[in-house]
């Protein structure tokens, strides 16, 4: 970068070197304004007793006036002026001092005494280097500097050149003309200089700007995720219960396929959605677990889940894994494993899908592999970006190209490594290598792990110990839904199964005459959105009412970051929409056997 091409950038440019000049020397003459009242003082013990006394006096005179004048010309300087004439005032205080030194080698020098023509030689050299060192970033200012001091020097030299001896004055004007072409060099390489510093400053503005709107469209993402997502699930909900309350024996044949087409439709679309709530919930910022899990049960709970899919495919489902405890979060290796079974399922035919479990030096690692499409080797870099999917299998199957990238976020996330192995038409094998230490299975005892909706699946881990069918008789259960067509289908579905349903009204007024009458609930299933008030306040309230913590679950269709770690703070569960009945009704009945 160059200065004329920064000065292309900046129009100003002239006017910032000139103001970076006028500081730096500004500050430097301030720095020695001791220096310039010492340095007269110290010729009163050199010259007085030398000199002409009215000729010393008259010097020591003009010069203590131009060093108060100095003092007062620098004082003057305004840094936040005008420059050119901040810029005149400074080389006007500069050259007056130097000036009455120079005028020193009229009045000092004695042509008869070497000794005393040495000793204001070397006061002059030293004035010139001290100069070099504080004004050589403006060449012309240095030159108001140094020419009074020189010159008369010169002339001098020229005047009593009978009685000099030429080598130290030559190695004097040498020093001078050296001095003068090093400003002038020092000058343009600083301005060079300053010019890099200014374009690097650019740069990390920009670089700032670009970071922060990065942050700005990742925020704004998420938050259109979380927005669009709860539109879409609030009326996806309704459906799925709806759907799930349709007894199948009483339609035809011909309506039968129908339905079952509609209902995988629908699988798709909650698929979908399960999804962005999963990189929601990444983006809230949670923290790992560190817990004892048993790598068999977890396999097993994969193995279970997943069977049925494989069979309808007639894939062959293969799972290897040592009987080890690991350390560390089950709920994110499950959400990890379940993305990379689904999309192995997803892209294999035929052939076979297998997860093997291994204890790496000490480390849990794990591999999902299949005999499917396989991945284009140039599709392997950008296959964990998120929306992407490639052309090889885009006409093929159906999807958000998330499942991959929640894969490599988790791993991130957990400071593991995953890399893949495809070959087109052959398959691919994905490896997670985890920092989860692992032991034998009778070497820990297993801790359990708390129901809650900080991360992972809406489904419970596999630690979670299996509860015992709800005994639906005499108990009662609160809802609080604005949704009308929601609320009667979960009136009709509870009270189907079972249980004394109370439909609570969200409206202030409504809500504090119904605390009247309402008996003492075993369960609340409420929104969160609810007009003016949220789920979270009618739950508090009612637990308030009856004076007792109740088993309270959330069902909501907002995935916004910020509420994802509140609802476990207190104690209330939450299940993300669209999920079905039977999902929510299980976790009633376990909620209420468990009491």
């Amino acid at each position: 970068m160059t200065t004329e091409n920064l000065q292309a950038d900046l129009p100003n440019f002239e006017q910032l070197v000139a103001t970076e000049k006028l500081q730096y020397m500004h500050s430097f003459a301030k720095s020695s304004t001791i220096a310039t009242v010492l340095a007269p003082l110290l010729c009163i013990p050199l010259y007085l007793h030398t000199t002409d006394n009215l000729l010393f006096n008259a010097w020591f005179g003009v010069m203590a006036i131009v060093v108060i004048a100095r003092f007062f010309l620098i004082k003057r300087i305004d840094l936040k002026g005008d420059v050119k004439t901040n810029m005149r005032l400074l080389n006007i205080a500069l050259c007056s001092v130097t000036l009455v030194w120079g005028m020193g080698w009229f009045i000092f020098v004695d042509t008869s005494d070497p000794a005393n023509y040495l000793i204001y030689q070397i006061i002059s050299l030293t004035i010139l280097f001290v100069g070099m060192v504080g004004y050589c970033v403006s060449w012309k200012s240095f030159n108001y500097f140094v020419l009074p001091l020189k010159i008369p020097e010169l002339l001098f030299i020229v005047s009593h050149y009978k009685f000099i001896f030429w080598p130290i004055p030559i190695g004097s004007m040498v020093a001078f003309y050296l001095a003068i072409k090093m400003a002038v060099l020092f000058s343009r390489s600083w301005e060079k200089s300053f010019s890099l510093r200014l374009k690097n400053d650019a740069m990390i503005d920009q670089l700032v700007a670009e970071k922060n709107a990065s942050i700005a469209a990742n925020t704004a993402k998420s938050e259109f995720i979380a927005t669009a997502s709860h539109d879409l699930r609030q009326p996806m909900q309704s459906i799925n219960i709806f759907v799930d309350m349709i007894d199948t024996k009483n339609l035809p044949d011909y309506e039968n396929k129908v339905f079952s087409r509609m209902r995988n439709s629908i699988a798709v679309l909650n698929k979908m959605f399960n999804t962005l709530l999963d990189i929601s919930k990444l983006d809230s910022g949670f923290s790992p677990r560190h817990v004892d899990f048993k790598v068999a049960q977890l396999a097993k709970e994969l193995e279970s889940n997943f069977a049925d899919l494989c069979k309808e495919k007639n894939l062959k489902l293969t799972l290897e894994y040592p009987e080890i405890v690991a350390k560390g979060d089950p709920q994110l290796i499950e959400q990890i494993l379940r993305n990379l079974l689904a999309n192995a399922i997803q892209y294999t035919d035929a052939g076979s899908i297998s997860l093997r479990f291994e204890n790496n030096n000490g480390q849990l690692r794990f591999c999902v592999k299949d005999t499917g499409h396989g991945i284009p080797e140039e599709d392997l870099p950008v296959i964990f970006k998120e929306f992407y999917r490639s052309e090889h299998s885009r006409s093929h199957h159906d999807g958000l190209g998330l499942g991959l990238s929640i894969v490599y976020r988790i791993v991130q996330k957990i400071g593991g490594e995953c890399t893949v192995q495809s070959e087109l038409g052959v398959g691919s094998a994905f490896t997670i290598q985890t920092q989860y230490p692992v032991a034998l299975d009778n070497a820990i005892r297993m801790n359990r792990v708390p129901m809650n909706s900080e991360h992972g699946s809406d489904h419970t881990a596999s630690v979670i110990p299996d509860q015992t069918q709800n005994n639906a008789s005499e108990k009662n259960i609160g809802i609080i839904e604005n949704d009308y067509s929601l609320k009667n289908a979960y009136a009709q579905y509870f009270t189907k199964a079972g249980y004394s349903v109370y439909l609570i009204p969200h409206e202030a007024h409504d809500f504090s005459q119904y605390l009247v009458e309402i008996p003492k609930l075993h369960f609340i299933l409420s929104d969160f959105r609810l007009g003016e008030r949220n789920g979270i306040f009618f739950i508090q309230k009612l637990r308030e009412e009856f004076n007792e913590d109740i088993p309270a679950c959330i069902v909501t269709a907002d995935t916004s970051p910020q509420h994802l770690q509140l609802f476990d703070q207190l104690n209330i569960h939450v299940i993300y929409k669209p999920t079905d009945i039977q999902t929510i009704e299980s976790f009633v009945s376990k909620s209420l056997s468990s009491e």
